[in-house]
């Protein structure tokens, strides 16, 4: 383990490291497809996600077929059903039409009726955001069966956080995609669920760890307080796509430190590969995220990339947050399965054209996205 440690810290020593990008806000709020209205979130993305129910109805039975032999396969190599309660999830947010069959093998294990989701923060640098946890103060939040409600567990956070550690911002919120993809899944599987979308921006880990503390000491006493059972009444989503490869088509990414070609491809998979077996799989303990962090990021500065996964916030500080939390509720500690992996190239694109959906961006060697599945139980 310290040895393939050290050989990823060198490897991505040798890539360059480059500070992220951002787009101006007005760009940014033009994204939004459908605007909020009251306290109803609105829509970003309405072509690489479902929002009506035929549309839902159509990728979740598609999707449970194509992935029927990799379900047999997970239980019998880890003991998982496809009913198996899980604690928390690492979920993709790319577009339905390339990682459908990824999200259908972990929202699933989704069972409680509160769900607090982490999710990226795309546009941190066009906000001004960083250091902080984004809240949203919708009441409402658009699925494909109707609306879905906030959970009043989101003000029962917000009363006991201290101030400085979070804003609260419909702006941010509703301009961001990567909550809003996970929440047509959960409501398929349960048409009562409530959510609670928490957006991590940039921080460092310092920051990182003691925001983790402070919201494991606050989630986990209402808990306690609620006699909730973890996975029962309670779970968590951690949103992210993996690595953003190519030298082709990306506004700021521009990471392809294997090359373009097939090989190229092969590696950055097996680097994704490394990086969920050693870090995210297995007992989940803070240090082992705090390495993951530091080979996503530059430690030092954390606006920095080191490898272009987009939920480089959102992935350390979920899985810390749920370590920390563990240790408060005097809970053993999570172990984490490896559930499914893909990416934009790998497998065969979803018929959903007729029903107006389809890709957001290409895929090819040159720009391509992987995307995780990772259980807690």
């Amino acid at each position: 383990m310290k040895r393939e440690f050290l050989l990823l810290v060198l490897m991505v020593l040798l890539t360059t490291s480059f500070t992220f990008a951002q787009i101006p806000k007005e760009e940014v709020l033009k994204r939004v497809a459908i605007p909020a209205k009251g306290d109803l979130r609105g829509l970003v993305d309405i072509v690489g996600f479902a929002h009506t129910a035929k549309q839902m109805d159509f990728v979740v039975s598609l999707c449970e077929k194509l992935e029927k032999e990799h379900f047999a396969k997970l239980e019998k190599e880890y003991g998982i059903s496809k009913e198996k309660p899980a604690i928390a999830v690492i979920c993709p947010h790319d577009d339905y039409y390339y990682a459908g069959r990824v999200y259908i093998n972990v929202i699933p294990h989704i069972k409680a009726k509160r769900v607090i989701l982490f999710g990226v923060c795309h546009w941190a640098k066009t906000f001004g955001a960083k250091d902080k946890l984004v809240f949203d103060a919708f009441k409402r939040w658009r699925g494909p069966y109707g609306p879905v409600p906030v959970s009043p567990l989101r003000e029962e956070i917000t009363k006991r956080l201290n101030k400085e550690d979070y804003l609260i911002s419909n702006e941010i919120e509703g301009s961001e995609h990567s909550v809003e993809a996970i929440v047509p899944f959960l409501q398929y599987y349960n048409r009562k669920v409530e959510i609670v979308s928490i957006l991590v921006p940039y921080m460092n880990w310092d920051r990182m760890n003691e925001l983790g503390k402070k919201l494991a000491q606050v989630v986990g006493s209402i808990i306690r307080g609620k006699g909730w059972k973890l996975g029962e009444d309670i779970a968590f989503v951690i949103s992210t796509d993996g690595v953003h490869y190519g030298d082709y088509g990306w506004s700021y990414y521009g990471y392809h430190p294997f090359g373009c070609d097939i090989k190229g491809y092969e590696k950055a998979v097996a680097q994704d590969h490394r990086l969920v077996n050693n870090y995210l799989a297995g007992i989940l303990k803070s240090s082992k995220i705090e390495k993951l962090f530091s080979l996503l990021v530059d430690p030092s500065d954390p606006t920095k990339y080191r490898i272009t996964w987009c939920g480089r916030f959102s992935v350390p500080f979920g899985t810390n947050f749920l370590a920390q939390l563990m240790k408060e509720l005097n809970h053993k500690p999570l172990t984490g399965y490896f559930l499914r992996y893909g990416t934009s190239i790998s497998f065969p694109t979803l018929p959903v054209e007729k029903l107006g959906m389809g890709p957001t961006a290409p895929s090819n060697l040159h720009h391509f996205v992987s995307y995780i599945g990772v259980g807690y139980f």
